[in-house]
């Protein structure tokens, strides 16, 4: 955690901000730096609460996913389909999509997981490359381990 890396500001009590935080009527969010063993994650906890899926992101900086995340969530309580979208809208600018991606291995989400169990429903947001592909799709320009997928991906069209 915080404690054992020197890019963050200081200790943390992740449980207990998610706790406040979803008591608040709110959701946390949880970024973890990547390593030479797994690329960067962040992910949501407290959404279950308001009836959403949970989100996960892969492959980005823990600020800039937080972001992200954050940005996607007021999204999907202020509208109860956005999610159910394949590409999701207005969450990145300049105007790029997102694709949302059903998480099977939530196995990263280690305070969601504390909170609600092992079942819960999650989704993946997946950034495009510089030419809006998907990491499915023929010709995605970054290593597969850049982004990795916590769900099966569609088949590329």
């Amino acid at each position: 955690m915080c404690e054992f890396d020197p890019r963050c500001s200081g200790p943390d009590d992740l449980v207990s901000t998610a706790y406040e935080q979803i008591a608040a009527g709110r959701w946390s969010v949880t970024g973890v730096f990547g390593d030479a063993s797994g690329a960067p994650v962040a992910y949501t906890t407290g959404l279950t609460e308001h009836r959403r899926p949970e989100l996960l992101i892969t492959g980005l900086d823990p600020d800039l996913a937080c972001r992200i995340l954050n940005r996607a969530a007021e999204l999907a309580l202020a509208d109860r389909t956005f999610l159910e979208s394949k590409f999701l809208g207005g969450v990145v600018q300049p105007p790029h999509l997102l694709a949302g991606l059903p998480a099977v291995d939530t196995s990263e989400m280690h305070v969601t997981r504390l909170l609600y169990g092992p079942d819960f429903p999650a989704l993946q947001l997946i950034w495009p490359d510089e030419r809006s592909r998907f990491p499915w799709e023929s010709g995605y320009s970054f290593p597969v381990d850049a982004q990795p997928l916590s769900g099966i991906p569609p088949l590329a069209a």
